[in-house]
């Protein structure tokens, strides 16, 4: 019986002991992390729970899995989806009762890709070609566009700037570097070249003339120093100085608008010296037509006179054009032209005077 007794009393100790044992009061998040994206968040000592997402995560319908201090329970659920656009609080409760409160930030990494994706010259109607490993952007204009006041139209990544702007007149006569930024501070520099078309013919147009060279040549062709003479006409405009006036239809015409004395002359007619003077008005010396032979580098002159004029072609380029004109055996005159126009439209003044230009069978010259 007393045995009995015994027993009894010690499962009641235990059962009291057992009554009396504390409730856990554990109440942290563990872990926090994401499946999709693969993305583990930091959980700060101050109860706040960050994480990056990669740029463009759509952050409205998230899925984290939490892991919490045992027989702790939370709220929201681990694996319930949540909207991360703003913060979302979690609330961990221990088994005493007992909560700890997280606030949950979400965000997306800042956008680095930082490209132009389009740069277009709209008045044009041209959209420049993009070399994105070369960072080298090119374009090609009309011949006879003004590229140093060209307006550059530039689309680049979302989050991104550039500068220069776009809509913003830039000079295009030398290459541009345009540094793009990204919404993380990053950058890239593209070079953008633009190109301006080069006619079929770049004849045409209105040429002034710097100067001339007039020597003889040796049996072999090569100039007689001794018998060099130049004559320079500088500054050249279209008022002032000799021009070659050149248009599409395959006529032309040479004026002179120089206000200056040209030169002291000796007439062999007269046998004796003669200043010339030319009027300020624009004068047209001559009219011709002419015809292009690229494949021989020869420009062929038939003047209105009746006289004709083959000139070798030494240098052409946009802004360059020089030519020799053997004009009687072993006489060379060589030339020197600047573009002044693109366009041949300047009116004719005072019609043509004898006796302007001073060598004999030359282009600049007349015969006697």
């Amino acid at each position: 019986m007393k045995k009995a007794i015994n027993s009894i009393v010690i499962l009641a100790i235990l059962m009291v002991l057992s009554s009396c044992q504390k409730k856990s009061s554990e109440k942290e998040i563990l872990s926090f992390q994401f499946a999709n994206p693969d993305v583990t968040a930091d959980i700060c000592s101050d109860g706040r729970i960050e994480a990056e997402m990669p740029y463009g995560t759509d952050l409205t319908n998230l899925t984290p899995i939490i892991t919490i201090s045992d027989k702790a329970t939370i709220s929201p659920l681990s694996g319930e989806p949540m909207d991360f656009t703003n913060p979302v609080t979690y609330t961990v409760t221990a088994e005493d009762g007992s909560q700890s409160v997280y606030l949950a930030v979400v965000t997306n990494e800042k956008n680095s890709e930082k490209r132009i994706l389009a740069f277009r010259f709209v008045s044009l109607n041209i959209d420049a070609v993009i070399n994105e490993d070369t960072k080298e952007i090119e374009a090609t204009v009309p011949y006879g566009t003004d590229v140093t006041v060209l307006v550059p139209t530039i689309i680049v990544s979302d989050d991104d700037s550039v500068v220069p702007c776009s809509d913003y007149v830039t000079d295009f006569s030398q290459p541009v570097t345009y540094t793009v930024t990204a919404e993380d501070g990053s950058q890239a520099e593209y070079v953008v070249t633009v190109i301006v078309e080069q006619p079929e013919n770049l004849i045409i147009g209105v040429w002034g003339v710097e100067k001339f060279e007039y020597y003889n040549t040796d049996y072999a062709g090569n100039p007689i120093a001794a018998s060099m003479s130049t004559f320079l006409f500088e500054p050249y405009s279209t008022d002032n100085g000799i021009q070659m006036y050149f248009r599409e239809d395959n006529s032309g015409e040479m004026r002179d608008s120089s206000i200056e004395e040209l030169w002291l002359d000796w007439n062999e007619e007269t046998e004796s010296y003669e200043t010339h003077i030319v009027c300020p008005d624009t004068v047209l010396v001559s009219s011709y037509a002419y015809v292009l032979d690229e494949e021989s580098s020869a420009l062929f002159l038939n003047m209105d006179d009746g006289r004709a004029f083959r000139l070798q072609i030494k240098e052409i380029s946009d802004d360059v054009f020089v030519y020799e004109n053997e004009y009687y055996q072993n006489c060379i005159e060589k030339a020197y032209l600047k573009r002044v126009s693109n366009t041949p439209s300047k009116p004719v003044g005072r019609k043509a005077v004898d006796n302007l230009h001073f060598r004999t069978g030359s282009l600049m010259g007349k015969d006697k």
